[in-house]
């Protein structure tokens, strides 16, 4: 009996301690690649023709801003919502002229086929470049915005992370 949890616990040790090794050595890999994640969405939610976007931190809010001449032309930053229908989204939202450019999801845990649908031209298209301060609610709460049909909470969590990302931009005013 005593040789049996000796080797028990000899295996969960060595276990423990191959799990904590493999956990070392790939933390710092994937938050590389978290970050690489995100600047190739930033880029892919800029407009067209600008330099590539520079990383700023203001108030512990990370930024992607494209500068022409010293001022800001685009600006990316992740708009998150706990409300998605599999719970965290967050997207990838780029602005520029007042106006959404783009978004990109970064992470989310939708229904495949319903409520991924939100990053499909569909519910996309009709948001771009519709302007900051318009009424960024669905249709069927009063606003303009149509939501995926049969994905209203994922189509409401996506409008939630883009307000979202709309409210942080007042943090690069105060930069």
């Amino acid at each position: 009996m005593i040789r049996l949890v000796f080797v028990l616990t000899v295996i969960c040790a060595v276990s423990s301690a191959l799990l904590a090794a493999v956990y070392t050595i790939t933390k710092e890999p994937i938050a590389l690649a978290k970050e690489q994640s995100k600047r190739l969405a930033a880029a892919h939610v800029m407009p067209a023709g600008l330099p590539e976007p520079e990383k700023v931190t203001v108030e512990g809010e990370t930024f992607f801003i494209c500068q022409v001449d010293g001022e800001i032309v685009a600006a990316a930053v992740v708009g998150r919502s706990q409300n998605g229908y599999g719970g965290l989204i967050e997207l990838m939202v780029g602005i520029s002229d007042g106006k959404l450019v783009g978004y990109e999801v970064v992470s989310a845990t939708e229904t495949p086929g319903l409520g991924t649908k939100i990053a499909g031209d569909a519910f996309k298209k009709p948001l771009m470049g519709k302007a900051l301060t318009s009424n960024w609610t669905l249709k069927k709460n009063g606003g303009d915005v149509d939501a995926v049909t049969a994905a209203t909470i994922s189509s409401r969590a996506a409008i939630e992370c883009i307000t979202d990302a709309i409210a942080k931009l007042e943090l690069l005013g105060k930069r």
